[in-house]
């Protein structure tokens, strides 16, 4: 059975360098890195088509043209914006906030989650928040440890089980309402870290605890890991 069409937008944000993948990107973005057949964005299109998403809009700045050559045989119903290449990502959506005219989806390029997006909506929703990240628990490898001004320790932790923020998230129309506009033109991730910082203060940001398949490509080692593994991922 087909997922019942979803009319909310779908921000995907393609326009960082992917620095820390080496040479891998030296000759294309980092969406456009394969694994299995076909290249991690396509992966991310088709989970959302099967999720009844089909409105996306993408964020290009690296390798813009060669990104949006690709995308543009494979989706319908999409809206490019060409950012630049040292836009930071608050910056990124800023620059398509026009059309964030109800909720909108946001994800990151290199991420993938079997989110259930109609269940995340409704819950953004019933949140009445201007922002709602999806977090995931992560077991920490280490054990960590706190001390005193004395460096008498005061708690051990072994490995524990924290919680990440996983690349996706829910904006209201409000959101560029509830956060300062010096946040906008802040370098790389700072202008989303401090968003969140304030709006948490504000009491409007809301979580949507996630514990299914998800899968991050930041390096060649998660690079080799989603290629053992894409098959739980991709496979739909």
């Amino acid at each position: 059975m087909k997922s019942k069409k979803i009319e909310n937008k779908m921000i995907i944000l393609c326009g960082g360098r992917g620095k820390r993948m080496g040479k891998i990107t030296s000759s294309i973005p980092k969406p456009l890195i394969k694994v299995g057949k076909n290249p991690i964005i396509e992966h991310k299109i088709k989970y959302y088509r099967s999720q009844g998403i089909n409105n996306v809009i993408f964020c290009l700045g690296y390798k813009s043209k060669q990104l949006k050559k690709f995308l543009i045989k494979k989706t319908v119903n999409s809206i490019f914006n060409e950012g630049g290449l040292s836009a930071g990502i608050l910056k990124r959506i800023f620059l398509v906030k026009n059309h964030i005219n109800d909720n909108t989806f946001v994800s990151y390029g290199d991420t993938l989650a079997k989110i259930n997006f109609k269940n995340l909506l409704e819950n953004h929703k019933k949140s009445k928040c201007a922002l709602t990240i999806v977090v995931a628990p992560i077991q920490n490898p280490f054990g960590l440890v706190k001390w005193n001004s004395k460096s008498k320790a005061t708690k051990f932790d072994e490995k524990p089980i924290l919680n990440h923020f996983i690349g996706y998230a829910v904006i209201s129309p409000n959101f560029f309402k509830k956060i300062n506009a010096k946040l906008v033109n802040l370098k790389d991730g700072n202008g989303i870290i401090q968003s969140i910082k304030l709006l948490i203060k504000k009491k409007q940001v809301n979580i949507y605890k996630f514990n299914n398949l998800q899968i991050t490509i930041n390096s060649p080692e998660e690079l080799r890991n989603a290629r053992l593994n894409y098959k739980k991922y991709f496979t739909l």
